[in-house]
């Protein structure tokens, strides 16, 4: 390896200091460069709502409050806990606690935001209003919306949310922080711990499903997949599980160069077949049977054990408003200028993170990205500017290759966007130290509070 393709723990904790913490939500040195990172500020007295406290919702609020320190700003998100939820796949593997990933929101909120715990029930932007379920009408100046996505488990026949954690199905995606669940890696860890020990005395079907709609944290499955197909080989046991990745889309990884290097990962293994054009609708809990509708009809696949990633969709009350795209695959998610992230109807509305129609990936370092942009662009639209600063597609995906090293996906539609100059397509020890320990903290006491 190159000298000039080496980074130890010194290096990136020396990184660390001067760039803010963080190697796995920030973007990529290019984009940096174009936004330069800028902070300005505008002394403008606007009335700023953020729909959403998600990730998304957080990083907006922490970026604008200091953007624009007249303006007032209320954030309206119902959840009390706020979830670090990429921290969930190393909570099911047994490598971290809960506790790491889990935050109250009041604990997060930044100075002078007003919080209002309730619920979105209407957009109005006709008239600048927004409904909520419990204080009425909210009028804005700025509206943006950070509404993240929702779980549609009911499009799968026959699976209730209460199956999982039993009957050998999996989800790290099943949490509610409204409710204070966010106990899918340890449900998700009972699964897999019963299905090491089961092939210790038999052969094992295990399908990993992901469903034909937009999908937060891409690359969730694979790192599923190579990660416990790592522990069996450890074990002697790769001949005793045959792990099937049921997609319904016709591609493993939607980078095609990462997907290449994807493949060469998944044959050291020879135990992972796909299944693509496989769609899940219905699972028969009685017989182990996934149900999947195909090209060529309704096809089933035996399993013994199941992760399955759930359908997902915008919220029904931003798919049923006018800032919702109305027609194609994109349908219902929310309709913004994928450079600028400004609605191109409603010049006073923006978005943010994985309620966005665009062809981005949903992640969180899509969303550090964006939250630059929203900063800059909402700033200058404030001071009646024309918005300087554009989104370029960015995404990471951080797949766990082998337990202990990960390959670090950062891309856009046309290409890899690395962050430091290092080879994307090795996987590394440093990246899995960074996403396992150091970004659970840096995640609420950097990303969240906008300075990354």
């Amino acid at each position: 390896m190159k000298k000039s393709e080496t980074l130890n723990r010194r290096d990136a904790m020396k990184f660390f200091g001067i760039a803010g913490v963080g190697i796995l939500a920030c973007g990529n040195n290019e984009a940096k460069a174009e936004t330069k990172l800028s902070m300005p500020s505008s002394k403008k007295h606007a009335r700023i709502v953020i729909a959403g406290g998600g990730t998304a919702g957080m990083v907006a609020a922490a970026r604008i409050r200091r953007a624009a320190p007249n303006a007032k700003i209320i954030l309206i998100a119902p959840n009390t806990q706020h979830l670090y939820q990429p921290g969930q796949l190393f909570v099911a593997a047994g490598l971290s606690n809960p506790e790491q990933n889990i935050r109250k929101t009041s604990d997060l909120l930044p100075n002078n935001v007003t919080w209002l715990q309730d619920k979105v029930m209407a957009f109005d932007p006709e008239n600048n209003i927004l409904e909520t379920e419990k204080s009425g009408k909210i009028l804005y100046d700025i509206l943006i919306v950070a509404l993240g996505t929702e779980y549609d488990w009911s499009r799968i026949e026959g699976l209730e949310r209460s199956m999982i954690g039993r009957e050998g199905i999996a989800s790290v995606y099943d949490n509610d922080t409204l409710k204070g669940e966010a106990d899918a890696g340890v449900k998700s860890r009972k699964v897999f711990t019963q299905m090491q020990e089961e092939a210790r005395k038999r052969h094992i079907e295990f399908l990993c499903t992901e469903p034909n709609t937009p999908i937060k944290g891409v690359g969730t499955t694979l790192s599923i997949l190579l990660l416990y197909s790592d522990r069996l080989k450890r074990e002697g046991l790769t001949k005793r599980v045959r792990f099937t990745f049921s997609k319904a889309d016709e591609t493993l990884f939607p980078s095609n160069i990462f997907q290449k290097q994807l493949w060469q990962e998944i044959d050291k293994y020879n135990n992972i077949r796909t299944a693509y054009g496989f769609n899940l609708t219905a699972i028969d809990i009685a017989r182990k049977k996934a149900i999947y509708e195909t090209s060529e009809g309704k096809k089933e696949l035996s399993y013994d054990f199941i992760h399955i990633v759930p359908p997902m969709q915008a919220c029904k009350v931003l798919a049923s408003s006018p800032l919702a795209i109305k027609e194609g695959k994109e349908k219902g998610w929310m309709l913004v200028n994928s450079k600028t992230l400004q609605h191109p109807k409603y010049q006073n509305v923006f978005g943010i993170g994985d309620i966005l129609g665009d062809t981005s990936g949903k992640s969180g370092g899509a969303v550090q990205h964006q939250g630059i942009i929203l900063q800059d662009n909402i700033t200058a639209a404030l001071e009646e500017k024309p918005l300087p600063y554009n989104y370029d597609g960015y995404t990471l995906a951080p797949i766990i290759t082998t337990e202990g090293k990960i390959l670090l996906a950062e891309y856009n539609k046309q290409k890899p966007l690395p962050t430091f100059p290092l080879n994307p397509m090795i996987s590394r020890h440093l990246w899995w130290w960074i996403q396992k320990d150091v970004m659970p903290r840096a995640y609420f006491d950097v990303l969240l509070r906008g300075m990354m």
